[in-house]
């Protein structure tokens, strides 16, 4: 699925900074969507695609024309909603394979973060922690 809507996220204070980045193809970047840097070195919305690196999350909705717009993304230790979050997640590296799905594997984008804590329905991962292999 994907987002239509924006959506709240949480950040964990003290360990979020903010890139500049800019956005790529047409397409409408949600707040809170995950983002990852596409083969052309613009941001987007995640998917599981060879050559792309996480971003970060999108701080505040951008409608992408292909114009190349300011997109804020943040990064850092982030709150994001993953189902059967559980102890066993922590140490854990997760992947963005959406811009609203966090998967515990995938096959071809690279790690978004590793997870450092959670709370029931929620991981929190720390994305300047990352699988680059």
């Amino acid at each position: 699925m994907a987002l239509t809507a924006d959506v709240n996220y949480q950040v964990k204070a003290g360990t979020v900074e903010t890139r500049n980045c800019k956005g790529g193809a047409a397409d409408v970047l949600y707040k809170g969507a995950l983002l990852n840097f596409g083969t052309d070195g613009y941001v987007k919305v995640a998917a599981d695609v060879s050559g792309e690196t996480f971003a970060g999350i999108c701080k505040k909705k951008v409608t992408e024309d292909a114009t190349h717009k300011d997109v804020e993304v943040e990064f850092g230790v982030i709150r994001v909603a993953h189902s059967g979050a559980a102890q066993t997640d922590v140490g854990a590296f997760f992947y963005a394979t959406a811009d609203d799905t966090l998967a515990d594997s995938a096959t071809h984008v690279r790690a978004a973060g590793f997870c450092v804590d959670w709370e029931s329905g929620y991981v929190w991962i720390d994305t300047r922690i990352s699988n680059y292999s």
